[in-house]
């Protein structure tokens, strides 16, 4: 542990279409909006002690993707349950994954940023 930081406040995520991700995340994932800044384009969304803020870029600006690897994923106790839960809710899910004590999948959120969900013994 760090002696000057406590945590990670938030992670940051490029979308769009603002309203569509901001209910997307709250429809599909179950993530509560804590707070939103319409004028500057920030939602934060409640998902545990990390906040997960959507970003609105410009009408005419892409998300800036500057790698192949994912920035971040989610922990679940029950991966398989997860991924069904993603599958019946039509979200582009990669199939699981395992390498020794961790599980983990790909997915994409509706504007096809790349997502992962993983799993180990806690």
């Amino acid at each position: 542990m760090s002696s000057i930081f406590k945590r990670i406040d938030t992670v940051f995520l490029q979308v769009s279409d603002f309203e569509q991700a901001i209910k997307w995340y709250g429809d599909v994932l179950g993530f509560k909006l804590r707070w939103k800044d319409d004028k500057g384009g920030y939602a934060a969304l409640d998902i545990g002690e990390t906040l997960l803020t959507l970003v609105r870029t410009n009408n005419n600006e892409k998300p800036v993707r500057k790698n192949n690897h994912i920035s971040f994923n989610f922990y679940t106790s029950d991966i398989e349950q997860a991924h069904q839960y993603l599958v019946q809710n039509a979200v582009n899910v990669e199939p699981i994954i395992e390498d020794k004590d961790v599980k983990w999948f790909k997915f994409q959120d509706l504007e096809g940023n790349d997502l992962e969900v993983c799993y180990f013994k806690e």
